[in-house]
């Protein structure tokens, strides 16, 4: 084996070295079949390592970065047969040599190698198998002009370059590669910007290239990419460079959520920032399903001007799809990603309609029972105006289907939602106010109109007749055991946001919208795929199904539909719902394969 002269002996870092050899009998492991992490320090790496491996997992990916002055990592593992392995991290130069020196002479080849600097020092990362193959040779420590060398005299050894890691030791690139005889077509490109990656990515792929690796590095002046491709066929796989740490979790979960499993990550010190690459491969969707699921969203985005957008779908209760387009926050450029949370609007309707259900089972409530008057629920709390008298007659039956007698329109012939109209902020004061300005246009039970104050008033049903909060019950009763515990009832103000909950856009989005007053009719933040861990978990819910939300900042839609399927979608600005509607309709009917697989 051939290998430039380390970059010099230096003291054993604060955290240890990891070392790990497996037998060559993998245990299976439980539950799923890899695992990704980052942002972990020295420590936690090692518990991390130490946890999956008794798993059976492979390492498969490790990269070491630096933040705040101590080394951090990020790494994949996933359950794959093969020989004894062995890995370390956290290795001076000296230290990786002799490393490397040790296991070459226990018959173990190098099949990763990752550089990286803490403090302007050079650390390494590194993978062994336990088997035989064709020559191979590894090197480290290059400067740029020693690795154009390198590939140029393994070239012509008719070596193939297997890998590549680039870093930087206070803005002086370095390279870490293997060679290996013989093997498919390659090609190599480094010092590449990432808009000339990005070119070279294009014309690789078309000449029928894969990409095998990319590595980001930083010199004095910008951020560079080096990376191989491969000729051959594979599984579809997709790739992403120069990530921003703070949208890499989005990215990463976008990508798990259409069935891509991770198969390299690398997270990077870029230019006054960590950066990270990867590569993922998916083995349950066609590229053109998913291609044509990103253009009918992309296509609606564009003509309702919407800035994020997220959708999850199911089929026969299990979650086959879900993923974010655009922006959480378009201003910080914060990508939207699965975990985020929006407003819902009016689908929280379906939310308060099962709990009334749920608290009819429960309690001697009735959907016959009288919500005013000397016998209603909200008799002790609400009086019945001398001229609104017709509210005694109101049933619980009658708000759940609309037909409470609220039509919109006040004593003075104005035509506003009270909800909207009102100016406080409490419940108690909206109903005695709307009760005592907003006549009941119709006898309740001989008509239907949609009332947002119809369901405010379930919501304090609820509430007197369970002794607790509407969102509390919601979440004890009905949430929590569907296991969407990321349900709650969202803040007024852009200040109140809650953690991961996307920013709203539009007229009225933080002024006319008050979610912590309409929480029974328009309250609830929740993901898609909670809504439909919702959907999945309410009996009452599993027929065909379908309602909309839409108010100022949002627009939603939740069905089920008659052959299975359950789709949810939401947006963080008012648009068209009934086209939104289309648009996932039209998605569910034109998908040529879904995945046998369960997300959820």
């Amino acid at each position: 084996m051939m290998n430039l002269p380390s970059l010099g002996r230096r003291r054993l870092m604060q955290w240890a070295l990891a070392l790990l050899i497996v037998p060559l009998a993998v245990n299976e492991a439980r539950g799923a079949d890899w695992v990704a992490r980052h942002g972990l320090s020295a420590a936690q790496y090692q518990r991390e390592f130490t946890k999956q491996s008794k798993r059976g997992l492979r390492l498969i990916s490790v990269s070491g970065y630096e933040r705040k002055g101590q080394a951090h990592y990020a790494a994949v593992w996933a359950k794959r047969r093969g020989p004894a392995w062995a890995a370390r991290h956290g290795m001076t130069a000296a230290q990786y040599q002799r490393a490397f020196d040790d296991y070459a002479k226990k018959g173990y080849r190098l099949t990763y190698v990752n550089g990286y600097s803490v403090r302007g020092r050079a650390y390494y990362a590194a993978i062994w198998d336990k088997r035989k193959g064709p020559a191979w040779s590894a090197r480290h420590g290059m400067t740029t002009a020693q690795y154009q060398k390198a590939v140029t005299d393994m070239t012509k050894k008719k070596m193939t370059l297997k890998h590549v890691s680039a870093f930087s030791v206070r803005g002086s690139p370095r390279f870490a590669a293997i060679f290996e005889r013989g093997g498919p077509a390659w090609v190599a490109r480094h010092g590449l910007t990432a808009a000339a990656y990005q070119k070279a990515f294009d014309r690789f792929t078309r000449q029928g290239y894969r990409l095998k690796v990319v590595s980001g590095y930083a010199d004095q002046r910008q951020d560079l990419y080096a990376a191989i491709w491969e000729k051959g066929r594979g599984p579809l796989t997709t790739a992403r460079h120069g990530i921003r740490e703070r949208n890499y979790q989005a990215t990463f979960d976008n990508y798990t959520y259409q069935s891509y499993r991770p198969t390299y990550v690398e997270a990077f010190n870029a230019r006054g920032e960590v950066r990270f690459n990867g590569l993922w491969q998916n083995r349950s969707f066609s590229a053109a399903d998913l291609t044509f699921i990103e253009k009918r969203v992309r296509r609606y985005m564009r003509k309702h001007k919407v800035p994020g957008l997220s959708l999850a779908i199911s089929r026969d209760e299990k979650l086959v799809y879900a993923s974010a387009f655009g922006y959480a926050d378009k201003e910080r450029r914060d990508l939207a990603g699965p975990a985020d949370r929006f407003r819902v609007a009016s689908v929280s309707k379906p939310i308060t309609a099962v709990a009334i259900q749920k608290v009819i089972e429960k309690t001697t409530l009735t959907e016959k029972s009288r919500v005013f008057g000397s016998s209603g629920v909200l008799a002790s709390r609400f009086k019945t105006p001398a001229r609104n008298r017709k509210i005694n007659k109101i049933e619980i039956g009658h708000l759940l289907r609309h037909q409470g007698g609220f039509v919109n329109v006040n004593k003075d012939g104005e035509k506003r939602d009270p909800m909207f109209a009102y100016s406080g902020t409490g419940h108690t004061g909206l109903i005695k106010w709307t009760l005592k300005n907003y006549p009941l246009g119709y006898d309740p039970g001989t008509d239907d109109q949609y009332s947002n104050f119809g369901y405010c008033l379930l919501g304090r049903v609820i509430e007197r007749m369970t002794d607790k909060t509407y969102e509390r019950y919601v979440r004890d009763a009905i949430l929590k055991p569907a296991g969407a515990r990321g349900m709650v009832i969202g803040g007024d103000k852009l200040k109140d946001r809650k953690r991961n909950e996307v920013k709203y856009y539009g007229d009225g989005a933080y002024s006319a919208v008050k979610p912590q007053r309409f929480d029974s009719h328009g309250g609830w933040i929740a993901t898609p795929i909670d809504l439909l861990r919702f959907l999945k978990h309410e009996d009452a819910l599993r027929k065909s199904y379908a309602h909309y939300g839409r108010m100022g900042g949002t627009v939603s839609v939740l069905r089920r539909t008659s052959d299975g399927f359950g789709l949810a979608v939401v947006a963080n600005i008012s648009a068209d719902e009934e086209a939104m509607n289309a648009m996932i309709v039209d998605i569910k009917k034109k998908v040529k394969s879904w995945p046998s697989v369960d997300l959820f």
